[in-house]
C-alpha cells in the first residue's frame, strides 16, 4: 500500500464520540464525529488537539465550519491567530484579517491566470516543501485550511505532507550527531527566487539585503518529546558553514525527508473539509492540477502563532511585532 495515498493503515480507536483513524504508517489521522457548525464541548477539542500533537496531521471530513469567523473562532482555541496585516493588494479582500486566501482567484473572484505574475508566483512557491512561517522570527504553530469550494473531482489540488519527525529518527547516528546543533538562516525571497528563476519579481534581488530568520535545523517538538528534522525551502544557508556547502547538506535532508514513505497525500473530497497540521513536527505542499486556470478552488487558511520553547528560535522576540505573514 502506498504510503502517499489516505487509505488507513491502522486499526481506528474511540475517544467519547469522536472516532480517530490513521492514515499513513507513522502519522497523519482522520476525525469523525465531531461538526464544527456549532462549538465543540472543551474535551472534544482536547482530544482533537491531542491528536495533532500525536499525528501531526488532522483530516475532519465535512467539519461545516460555517464561515470564516467559525473558522478563525476554532484556530483560535489553539492560540494566538495570526493577522494578515499586510494584504497584498493583489489578494481578495477576505473580511476577517486572519484569514489567508489560499485560492486560485483574484480580486474580482475571477479565476487566476498566467498573467497575474503576484498570485501565480505565490502559488508556485507553496508548490515547494515548507513549513509555514519558518522564514519569520516567530514560527508558525497550528495551519488550519478548510475547503469553501473545490473544484471537479479528479482535476489536482491535493495538498501533500511529509513526517518531520519519523524523517530524523530515520537517520544514520553519524549524520545525526553532525546536525544536532546546526543553526539555519532562513528566508522568504530564497523560496520565491527557486520557485519562480525568470521572474521580474525576484531577480536581482538579495537575500542578505531582506529579512532573515534563525531557526535550530533540529528542535524539539515539546507536545510530544521528539526531535524534528526542521528543513524547508525557506532554509537558505547554515551559520558557520560555506553556503554552497550547507546548501548542500540542506539539500541532502530534504531529499531524505520528503521521500514517498515519509510522504501522506490528502485527496480533497468535499466542500466544507478541512485539514489541520502542526507546521512544528511536518512539511507540507501544494500540487498541481488540470484545474488550474480552469475551474474555482476557494481555499481558506488560518495559522496560529508557536508558543513553545524554540517559538523564536534564535531570533529577537521584538523582530516578531512587524514580521511577514506566513505563507
Amino acid at each position: 500500500m502506498s504510503a502517499t495515498t489516505s487509505v488507513s493503515t491502522t486499526s481506528a480507536t474511540s475517544t467519547g464520540g469522536l472516532q480517530i483513524r490513521q492514515l499513513h504508517p507513522t502519522y497523519a489521522c482522520e476525525i469523525t464525529g465531531v461538526d464544527l457548525s456549532k462549538p465543540i464541548p472543551e474535551e472534544d477539542f482536547i482530544r482533537v488537539r491531542d491528536a495533532l500533537h500525536r499525528y501531526g496531521v488532522v483530516v475532519i471530513p465535512r467539519a461545516n465550519l460555517p464561515d470564516d469567523r467559525g473558522h478563525v473562532e476554532f484556530s483560535r482555541r489553539f492560540g494566538e491567530v495570526e493577522k494578515s496585516k499586510w494584504r497584498s493588494p493583489h489578494m481578495r479582500p477576505l473580511p476577517y484579517d486572519e484569514i489567508f486566501d489560499i485560492s486560485n482567484l483574484d480580486v474580482k473572484s475571477e479565476i487566476v491566470t498566467e498573467s497575474n505574475e503576484k498570485r501565480i508566483t505565490a502559488i508556485r512557491g507553496n508548490a515547494l516543501w515548507h513549513a509555514d512561517g519558518s522564514f519569520n522570527p516567530r514560527r508558525t504553530y497550528v495551519s488550519m485550511l478548510r475547503a469553501v469550494e473545490l473544484p471537479p473531482a479528479g482535476t489536482g489540488g491535493e495538498t501533500e505532507y511529509a513526517d518531520a519527525r519519523q524523517a530524523y529518527e530515520d537517520l544514520p547516528e553519524e549524520t545525526k550527531a553532525r546536525i544536532k546543533d546546526l543553526v539555519v538562516v532562513h528566508s522568504f525571497l530564497h523560496n520565491r527566487q527557486t520557485s519562480n528563476p525568470d521572474s521580474p519579481l525576484f531577480k536581482g534581488r538579495s537575500v542578505f539585503d531582506e529579512p532573515l530568520a534563525r531557526h535550530k535545523l533540529v528542535p524539539i517538538h515539546e507536545p510530544s518529546g521528539q526531535l524534528v528534522l526542521y528543513v524547508t525551502s525557506y532554509a537558505h544557508h547554515i551559520e558557520g558553514m560555506p553556503i554552497e556547502e550547507g546548501q548542500q547538506l540542506l539539500r541532502e535532508l530534504m531529499a531524505h525527508a520528503t521521500q514517498p514513505k515519509y510522504v501522506f497525500r490528502h485527496v480533497w473530497q468535499n466542500n466544507g473539509d478541512a485539514v489541520i497540521w502542526d507546521n512544528t513536527a511536518v512539511l507540507h505542499r501544494a500540487t498541481a492540477g488540470a484545474y488550474e486556470g480552469k475551474h474555482r478552488r476557494d481555499m481558506r487558511r488560518t495559522c496560529v502563532m508557536d508558543s513553545s520553547k524554540d517559538a523564536y528560535g534564535l531570533n529577537n522576540p521584538a523582530d516578531a511585532k512587524n514580521q511577514r505573514n506566513s505563507s
